[in-house]
């Protein structure tokens, strides 16, 4: 059983509000005389629902629409020299993205959007590969869905 605490460090402390110090007071108390390990590492914040959208209900989407307006298969995703009759979806080109335009957490793991160390910036970065890649490889073009989309809500 583990549980997590989100303290803020200060002058060489770590500070809880007097509640979750109280939360974890107990928690410790109800695990007592079992050792632990405390990891101590940086909060980020994680992506927004507004991100999340942005890639599957702006780009993914776009880039399905697309695909099949042109009559694009899974050819022109793997560049291979005759049609294969395979719809592209929008699974399918989640698992593209998250091999040609890759994320990884601090330890250089790979990670999807469902990790918990997808920040923000992580996010961010993901939609802006994928927007460089469908321009690049394929004249398409995903706007940015407004101003402030890389920004947690």
């Amino acid at each position: 059983m583990s549980k997590r605490f989100y303290p803020t460090a200060q002058s060489g402390e770590l500070v809880l509000p007097p509640m979750l110090q109280e939360s974890r007071r107990l928690y410790l108390i109800s695990i007592d005389g079992r050792s632990l390990v405390e990891d101590l590492k940086l909060w980020r914040p994680q992506k927004s629902h507004q991100q999340v959208k942005a890639l599957f209900g702006l780009a993914m989407k776009m880039l399905k629409t697309t695909f099949d307006d042109n009559g694009w298969d899974t050819s022109v995703l793997f560049r291979l020299p005759k049609p294969t009759g395979i719809a592209v979806t929008v699974d399918l080109f989640k698992l593209y993205f998250y091999s040609v335009c890759p994320m990884f957490n601090d330890h250089g793991v790979p990670i999807t959007l469902s990790d918990e160390d997808c920040t923000t910036d992580r996010a961010a970065k993901f939609f802006s590969d994928i927007q460089a890649w469908a321009a690049s490889q394929w004249t398409i073009y995903i706007a940015d869905p407004n101003p402030n989309w890389k920004e947690k809500e």
